[in-house]
């Protein structure tokens, strides 16, 4: 008798414990997430520290998820879903759950991307502040003053070059794609030029001569969080200028190499060979340009059964 009250207090003792501690994680799960992805690097009982909200599209998500798959870093990614609604609608579990975010969480900025610190529970909102807490966190924002503030204004110049795009894939004006490439290589030039120079500083510090040099890094020969974001947007934009028959390397050697090579790097093969980064498309289903993965273009009223990226619930990712 008095075994089995030991052994009673005891089992009792441990689940509340186990309950306990399921209840401080910070912003655990979410049912508004039509897939949720707890990644993690073979240690399964490692503590994901942070979490990553955004659209079942690879977008402004991508180059986060990738920078934290580079940088080994345990993590929770929710990805929330578009679906149509009558003959020409959208609608998305995450609307209704944005305004209870807002209340629990004491966050009026709320948006998507999203970026959860569980350790310090706070919630980070805004693409570039996103890439700065996440850089610091994974030690790719620069090692010191000088290439912190390097990585802040590429993730700037980068965030334009996105705009670019963004706002032909979305927008509702009959713009042409060659228009929109010309718009992305006036900024492009400026990222080529920056590569050149750090060409010029690696020769500088090697036996090398600088037409052999690779720069696959934009920041000292280091990872930072604008290496991540700068690739993304130039597989989009590839794949935009090889749709329309166009080159967008054209007079861009280094961003040429860059992408290249930083695709190679084995610190990303990871997430280059996972299906967040082959399944996902690049924008949602109603952009005019990679609202389904090829890319193509996804017709409300006909595409759904190929969304096969939608509503995967809980999935464990490890290498």
């Amino acid at each position: 008798f008095t075994f089995s009250v030991i052994f009673s207090l005891s089992f009792d003792t441990l689940t509340a414990i186990k309950t306990n501690m399921q209840e401080a994680v910070f912003f655990p799960s979410t049912g508004a997430a039509g897939t949720t992805v707890e990644v993690d690097f073979g240690d399964k009982t490692a503590a994901k520290k942070h979490a990553i909200g955004y659209w079942s599209i690879r977008g402004l998500g991508a180059p986060l998820t990738m920078m934290m798959f580079a940088a080994k870093t345990p993590f929770t990614l929710f990805l929330y879903d578009i679906l149509e609604e009558g003959e020409n609608g959208w609608t998305s579990d995450y609307f209704c759950a944005k305004g209870d975010y807002i209340k629990e969480y004491k966050q009026p900025l709320w948006n998507l991307p999203f970026c959860v610190d569980r350790e310090n529970k706070k919630v980070i909102l805004q693409t570039n502040a996103i890439f700065a807490h996440l850089g610091r966190a994974c030690g790719m924002l620069g090692d010191d003053e000088s290439s912190t503030s390097d990585c802040e204004m590429l993730l700037c110049e980068i965030y334009d070059l996105r705009n670019v795009i963004v706002g032909y894939v979305y927008g509702a004006g009959p713009a042409e794609p060659s228009s929109v490439l010309a718009g992305g290589r006036k900024h492009l030039s400026k990222l080529e030029s920056w590569l050149e120079i750090q060409a010029d500083k690696m020769a500088e510090s090697s036996d090398d001569k600088k037409a052999t040099v690779k720069v696959l890094h934009l920041v000292n020969g280091k990872y930072s969080a604008p290496d991540f974001h700068l690739y993304e947007m130039l597989d989009q934009f590839e794949a935009l200028a090889k749709e329309n028959g166009e080159d967008i390397y054209t007079g861009f050697d280094r961003l040429k190499a860059f992408k290249e090579g930083f695709a190679l790097l084995p610190e990303n093969q990871f997430y280059l060979k996972s299906w967040l980064h082959k399944e996902l498309p690049f924008n949602n289903c109603m952009a005019k340009f990679g609202s389904l993965p090829g890319p193509k273009t996804y017709t409300h009223g006909e595409s759904a059964k190929d969304a096969s990226w939608r509503g995967k619930g809980v999935i464990e990712m490890s290498p």
